[in-house]
């Protein structure tokens, strides 16, 4: 298989402002999409896995559908008050699309974020825009592995508790093949990493406290569909501070893994993993 196939990509759809209108419930955070345009993407488009049975772009697009609304209302003694509900809405999608090499659509995935707004507080500031979430894609020999996680705007942080769980998906010729809930946290994630040598996947992430200092962070290997070791980094972890925040990692063909640790690099191989602190301070 060419390397090119394996090269992880990095979508962010840019956070939007803008008037909204109609309102409801929870929506879920991603699904097939017949609704969309039924024929396979033409420019501009990015292509992002070949397989055999063919290939999978990703494309921004514009779409009216319900996603969760967040609002937020503070009065002048610093109360907030939260509400989510449901609201219909001309927004930015990322759809992923996988197609035939003779044009027919296998099938649609769509991600969609969420609306917020925040008003109030003692000098009645008000801003309202829309958070999609962040996409990092790399691919095996059989399958296309997409890690979708929540965002949120820069000085309105606390949204991302209101969005809905990150999640990775294992996606095949017939679409949806396994689907890993990864949860939330009050603050987005941060630092992750997807890697691929061609036969096992390495994922990786850091959650991060509301002041930024790190909370705790995850590993996943996997070999298809299957994860071959995965563990969760806490804060007062007793061998070491090991925390995802260096954002890389590697996997070689045997599926030994290294990625980066708060103060050192973490090493797994054939069930063992080891610590390894810097040596330069």
């Amino acid at each position: 298989m060419a390397w090119n196939r394996l090269v992880p990509v990095v979508v962010f759809v840019a956070i939007l402002a803008g008037t909204l209108v109609a309102f409801g419930s929870l929506p879920s955070d991603g699904g097939n999409s017949p609704e969309l345009s039924a024929s396979c993407p033409s420019t501009p488009t990015t292509k992002v896995a070949s397989f055999d049975w063919g290939f999978v772009a990703v494309r921004n697009e514009s779409e009216m559908v319900s996603v969760p609304f967040v609002k937020f209302i503070v009065d002048p003694y610093g109360r907030t008050n939260v509400s989510t509900e449901r609201l219909t809405a001309k927004v930015p999608v990322a759809v992923l699309r996988a197609c035939t090499y003779d044009g027919n659509l296998l099938w649609n995935l769509t991600f969609s974020g969420y609306v917020w707004a925040y008003g109030g507080g003692k000098y009645g500031v008000k801003a309202n825009g829309t958070a999609l979430p962040a996409l990092l894609v790399t691919n095996t020999s059989n399958y296309l592995y997409v890690l979708t996680y929540q965002t949120a705007p820069r000085s309105y942080f606390e949204f991302r508790n209101y969005a809905s769980d990150d999640y990775l998906y294992v996606l095949g010729k017939n679409g949806t093949v396994r689907k890993f809930d990864l949860g939330r946290s009050f603050v987005p994630i941060r630092n992750a990493f997807l890697v691929s040598n061609g036969s096992y996947v390495l994922l990786g992430f850091e959650r991060p406290q509301p002041d930024g200092s790190p909370m705790s962070g995850y590993v996943m290997i996997l070999r298809g569909t299957e994860v071959v070791w995965d563990r969760n980094f806490q804060m007062n972890y007793p061998a070491c501070l090991c925390h995802v925040i260096s954002g890389w990692g590697r996997i070689d063909e045997n599926g030994c893994a290294v990625f980066g640790l708060y103060g050192g690099e973490g090493r797994y191989c054939n069930g063992k993993f080891n610590y390894v602190a810097n040596t330069t301070g």
